[in-house]
């Protein structure tokens, strides 16, 4: 059987049983004009900083929603903290030095829909990548690594928002 053929069908499957991405249920939560706040870890500010770039781009592109800067006209407000980032050395060479890391993440997130409680949720998740045997590890690829991290855990932080639209 071709690939083609074989998509089409799981798409047909999948749109005739009424199945629908997380982002669909996740919309219902964060809805109107978003407000997006950052509590800066001061030991990781940088990485603080990509952690709000990250959810802005999310808010805009999957959930397609308006960023506002002003906090009076948010409809929904996401306050986020991102409590720890994490390097560390999975495996090495034969030589003792390690070529595969791990970038972990903990976000906590809490988020406020106009006169309604405010939610919390936390999530966690991690991106493994490796350097050459010659090379060291850079602060770019750091970076890169924790930027990857943080895009799954926001990826599972929609997954749980669209559980939660199921409670109310």
């Amino acid at each position: 059987m071709n690939k083609p053929f074989l998509y089409l069908v799981v798409l047909v499957f999948l749109a005739g049983c009424g199945y629908k991405p997380a982002t669909y249920y996740a919309k219902k939560e964060i809805t109107g004009l978003v407000y997006t706040n950052i509590d800066i870890n001061i030991d990781s500010t940088s990485n603080s900083l990509l952690l709000k770039d990250t959810m802005n781009e999310m808010v805009l592109t999957q959930l397609g929603a308006e960023l506002t800067d002003d906090k009076e006209k948010a409809d929904t407000i996401i306050d986020l903290k991102l409590s720890s980032v994490s390097h560390s050395a999975l495996t090495g060479d034969n030589k003792g030095y390690a070529r595969s890391y791990r970038a972990s993440v903990f976000i906590v997130a809490k988020y406020t829909k106009k006169a309604q409680a405010t939610k919390s949720i936390s999530v966690s998740d991690y991106y493994d990548y490796s350097v050459a045997s010659d090379a060291t590890v850079s602060e770019q690829t750091k970076a890169y690594a924790a930027k990857e991290a943080m895009k799954k855990a926001l990826q599972e932080l929609l997954s749980k928002l669209a559980v939660s639209s199921f409670k109310d």
